[in-house]
């Protein structure tokens, strides 16, 4: 459990003295103040989450400081003390906030215990806080950020997943999230205590990648000078997530099969089968389909893993879940956040983001790190999406109405999914996801016409 940062009270040095000495040998943090006016000065400096306060003081009562830290510093936690108290004064200070109310002088095993319920309070309120920022991403899995319809397809796919128990392969370009969803399935799954065990094949050369895989005996190679227990085995009883597992050798394709199908493998070296219990979910940017038909990815092997199989959008197919993202890669601990200027706004939503959204995290935390103010401007962004000597083909606006941006954005995706199509509108309309209708409708509700929408233009 956290420890919290104390600050205390009291217009007596003996009891400053003897209570901050107790409560930092108890492990926290404390500073001290002899005065209401000083601590308010301090709180006004400094980040604390306890104060706990004397009644009677000369400059002002406790109640009185109180009643100025409610005002000032609403979420700090306050703890009063007094000689001379009474449970109608215990009743009225709990009534205008005050967490507990002590009696002097304090018994220690009691302000620790208090100190203790204060500590999980603040992990609930964290904990609360952190479940509403992923409500406001439309997501209910950490770090999935989105609310279009590709990506509640991702939400019911991860359910689903989830509960099955069976193999899945999740293929996206880099940068998609697709270790996120192998982990949110995890998590989800009966197999949520056991480990969850990554392997980046693609980071590794072939001549580990079985070691690293299967584990070896000593002495099975030059350099093995002891035993090696391996993925697989240390992912027994959870989930062993292959990332890039098209770039697997066909070596370690056919034992990898061998250990799916008869739940044992040899280690390298080893003449004596380890039984093993793991769920195998692989992630691919290749398409294995193709890599099957080239002779490249054994199809047993693709048939083994593809029982489930998922394919991530990339960001420039959702780009209506970028402010979502923006707000959730700008959000600060506290829960504030840097402002980004419509001009700033429209640069990120024209870009077509190759790098998906690593990229756009990276591209946000390059932009903020040298910020002067709360306020992400387009000068703040790399060249590369702010767009060289291009106005954006977006044109959201401050101070407009939330509906009139979301028209704004909502016309400017329609005419650049009729500039892909070359005007063809029943190919935009299967783009969009949008019934043919209506999209229709609102060709006409925004007075588009695709005479005047400009095909895209040819690559130099």
């Amino acid at each position: 459990m956290k420890k919290l940062k104390i600050l205390l009270v009291d217009d007596e040095a003996n009891i400053l003295k003897s209570m901050s000495a107790f409560l930092e040998i108890s492990g926290y943090e404390v500073k001290t103040a002899d005065r209401p006016s000083r601590a308010l000065k301090m709180l006004q400096a400094q980040d604390f989450q306890v104060l706990i306060t004397d009644v009677r003081m000369p400059e002002m009562n406790g109640h009185e400081l109180m009643d100025l830290v409610r005002e000032r510093f609403p979420d700090l936690i306050l703890l009063l003390m007094t000689a001379f108290g009474t449970i109608k004064d215990a009743v009225a200070a709990m009534r205008k906030g005050a967490f507990d109310y002590l009696s002097k002088p304090v018994d220690g095993e009691e302000l620790l215990a208090t100190l203790e319920k204060i500590a999980r309070h603040c992990e609930l309120v964290s904990e609360v806080e952190s479940l509403r920022r992923e409500l406001k991403a439309g997501s209910p899995y950490p770090g999935l950020v989105g609310r279009s319809p590709a990506m509640r397809a991702v939400y019911e796919f991860i359910e689903k997943a989830a509960g099955s128990g069976l193999s899945v392969t999740i293929a996206g370009e880099t940068g998609t999230g697709k270790s996120l969803i192998a982990r949110a399935i995890h998590q989800g799954s009966a197999r949520a205590k056991g480990p969850f065990v990554v392997v980046n094949c693609g980071a590794l050369p072939e001549t580990l990648l079985e070691s690293e895989l299967f584990g070896h005996q000593r002495g099975a190679f030059t350099g093995a000078v002891q035993e090696r227990k391996g993925k697989i085995l240390t992912a027994h009883g959870g989930t062993l997530f292959l990332d890039e597992v098209a770039t697997l050798s066909f070596s370690a394709q056919s034992k990898l099969l061998q250990a799916l199908e008869e739940k044992q493998f040899d280690p390298l070296g080893g003449d004596t089968p380890v039984r093993v219990d793991i769920r195998v979910i692989a992630a691919t940017n290749a398409d294995l389909g193709e890599d099957v038909k080239a002779g490249k990815f054994r199809k047993d092997l693709y048939y083994r893993l593809q029982v489930l199989s998922l394919r991530v959008p990339p960001l420039r197919e959702r780009k209506e879940d970028i402010p979502l993202l923006v707000d959730h890669f700008l959000r600060r601990p506290d829960g504030t956040g840097a402002r980004v200027a419509p001009e700033a706004m429209n640069c990120l939503l024209g870009h077509d983001w190759p790098g998906n959204v690593r990229e756009l995290e990276n591209v946000l935390k390059a932009a903020s790190a040298g910020l002067r103010n709360d306020t992400l401007s387009r000068e703040d962004l790399t060249e590369a999406v702010r767009g060289k000597d291009r106005p954006s083909g977006l044109c959201l606006s401050g101070g407009d109405s939330l509906k009139n941006q979301v028209g704004v954005f909502e016309k400017c995706l329609i005419e650049e999914a009729l500039r892909r199509t070359r005007g063809n509108v029943t190919r935009a309309a299967r783009e969009l996801s949008c019934p043919l209708r209506s999209l229709k409708r609102k060709l006409g509700y925004y007075r588009i016409s695709r005479r005047g929408i400009s095909p895209p233009a040819p690559p130099k």
